[in-house]
């Protein structure tokens, strides 16, 4: 057995294809690149592969090789605008939305990295599961596997210099907020109103060419309805963007407000943008929610979390949900070119909880089922409760670890490996479990049988499990054997088929008895008792036999068939036939010998 598990992990490891970590490694080394071109022109002189995969190699290589020649060049943060004595507001918010921008960005280099890990993740596959017949395009998926892991290399170095310049941009907004210049904030509220009564005259233009598309469509004018449809269309993209105007003259009133310490009226004005940033398109939307967070953020800085939001504690709490949320849904790390979160690992163990609830509620309920059909049998229940449990276990375990990432093929290499160690360290565990499935499904031994292993074990089965069986002795000792001694030892089950068994109580009389009256007393007290035997069955009734004439005594054996079960009862013991025996014999006058000894005096002569 060990050695097929050695051939097959050898089998497996041989017939699988590996990465070529050279094909990125050597990325600085242009040399490399040109040897591999020049080999797989040669390829093509020789015709090693059909001229469409040489073609397709060659446009997977050069993609890499202009990849390759791409420079990373993220512009760096210039601070210029924050060395003057006095800022103004609207040179200060535009560098949060330049700050905006950078976080965009960031997000979207994100989006794109996750994008290619999932690339990365299937071609690796394809590599290492590799067929015979697609080993041809082997070096196309090498390449393109290249290309992704550098690509992937170049998101995560621009990345790091974006979140270095998004750092310094905070720190710059931060630490300048009190250099903005005095302003007079009636100008902003003017502006405000006025902007805010043309998206009303907007809006109510825009109500009256629904009502008007509304009637056009009952009448089916088509024409009408596609220049209706225009006019709307025009109306809500004026709407956006004097809304997105509304919006930006909210945050800048709200800077005011942070560093006037006005927590009144920056409420006031949080609670209004909340409802124009609700009414923005999804793309518009995102932009203004971070610009909004930062403003948030610049806020709890300046003013602190409890005096900022004590009067709004709703607003309060689902910041701290969505920074809960971020933070549990950040990667932790990456594995197997996945990343892993706090989130998904909660999951998994929850889903791994749920999994062995539902395990133990299927345990419960055929328990209950059992109780309902008594007549069922208690070894094909138990089979079922062990066996659904365990395959509920194993599909829990595999669902669960392929919604974290984890191959389940690599997992079965390691598995292929460790079953050497395994073989050798665990041999006594593993060969009780495989002795456990085998009693489960072959049934020689049964819940409720009577077994014997040796003298001084005997008892009732009461569990069957996949490591060991518990046996209650008839003194109510509960035993734990493990299964392999059942496997690899005679075990004698007084009710596998046949749930009686014949008991032989010997018993003596002396000698001038006559053996045909012992037989009639003995049996007809048996008769008319009430132990426990079996009584209606041809073939098996009680029975007494000559056994031996020993020097003191006849011996005599009574056969008598009891059930198995009854063997247990205190009635039907072996003691209560021979008390029997004694008091029917004792009744009739029939002598029971002991030994004698006659001793012989001879005289001395004189």
């Amino acid at each position: 057995m060990r050695i097929f598990l050695v051939i097959f992990s050898l089998s497996i490891f041989l017939n699988s294809a590996q990465i070529d970590n050279s094909l990125f490694d050597n990325k600085n080394n242009k040399e490399f690149y040109k040897t591999l071109e020049k080999n797989i022109e040669d390829s093509s002189l020789n015709k090693e592969f059909s001229q469409e995969i040489i073609n397709t190699q060659k446009i997977h290589l050069k993609r890499l090789q202009e990849l390759l020649s791409k420079t990373i060049n993220v512009e760096k943060f210039d601070n210029s605008k924050f060395l003057n004595k006095n800022i103004s507001i609207n040179d200060y918010f535009e560098e949060i939305q330049n700050l905006v921008n950078t976080q965009i960005k960031i997000d979207k280099q994100n989006s794109l990295l996750t994008d290619i890990q999932n690339k990365l993740i299937y071609l690796k596959k394809s590599i290492e599961d590799i067929i015979e017949e697609e080993k041809q395009n082997l070096l196309s998926y090498q390449l393109q596997y290249a290309y992704y892991k550098i690509q992937k290399s170049n998101i995560e170095e621009r990345l790091k210099q974006l979140k270095v310049n998004e750092r310094l941009q905070i720190n710059a907004l931060f630490n300048y907020l009190t250099k903005i210049k005095e302003f007079d904030l009636s100008l902003l509220s003017k502006e405000l109103e006025q902007i805010q009564s043309k998206i009303n005259k907007l809006i109510q233009e825009k109500t009256s060419f629904e009502l008007e598309l509304e009637k056009e469509s009952i009448e089916e004018n088509n024409k009408n309805i596609e220049s209706i449809n225009k006019k709307i269309e025009t109306l809500d993209l004026q709407i956006q963007d004097l809304t997105q105007t509304v919006l930006n003259i909210l945050f800048k009133q709200n800077i005011f407000n942070i560093i006037n310490k006005n927590e009144k009226e920056l409420l006031r004005n949080y609670i209004a943008k909340s409802e124009k940033i609700d009414n923005l398109s999804i793309k518009n939307k995102n932009y203004f929610e971070k610009i909004d967070a930062f403003i948030k953020d610049l806020a709890r800085k300046h003013l602190g979390n409890t005096k900022l939001f004590l009067s709004n504690s709703i607003y309060q709490s689902q910041d701290i949900l969505k920074q809960a949320w971020t933070y549990i849904t950040s990667p932790i790390f990456v594995y197997n070119e996945k990343a892993i979160t706090l989130f998904s690992l909660i999951k998994a163990i929850l889903f791994i909880i749920i999994g062995f609830i539902i395990g133990i509620v299927y345990k419960k309920w055929l328990n209950n089922l059992s109780k309902k059909w008594p007549n069922m049998s208690q070894m094909s229940l138990k089979l079922s409760s062990n066996v659904g449990f365990y395959i509920i276990i194993i599909i829990t375990f595999m669902i669960t670890m392929s919604g974290l990432g984890i191959d389940m093929t690599s997992i079965s290499l390691i598995a292929g490996a460790l079953s050497i160690g395994i073989g050798f360290g665990l041999q006594t565990v593993v060969s009780n479990l495989i002795a456990g499935v085998i009693l489960m499904f072959e049934r020689t031994i049964r819940i409720g049988d009577i077994i014997e292993i040796n003298d001084l074990l005997k008892g009732t089965v009461t569990d069957i499990r996949i490591r060991s069986t518990t046996i209650k002795t008839f003194d109510n000792i509960d035993i734990v054997v493990p299964n392999s001694s059942f496997i690899q030892n005679n075990v004698i089950n007084w009710t596998l088929e046949d749930p009686s068994r014949r008991l032989h109580i010997p018993f003596g009389v002396a000698y001038g008895t006559k053996i045909e009256k012992v037989k009639e007393v003995v049996l007809k007290e048996l008769e008319d008792s009430d132990l426990k035997y079996v009584r209606n069955n041809e073939d098996k009734k009680p029975e007494i036999r000559l056994e031996n004439m020993n020097t003191s005594s006849v011996d005599l054996e009574l056969l008598v068939w009891i059930k198995a079960n009854d063997k247990i009862q205190p009635n039907s013991l072996k003691s209560d036939f021979l008390i029997l025996i004694y008091n029917s014999l004792y009744k009739n006058d029939i002598e029971i010998p002991f030994p004698q000894l006659d001793l012989h005096i001879k005289k001395a002569k004189k």
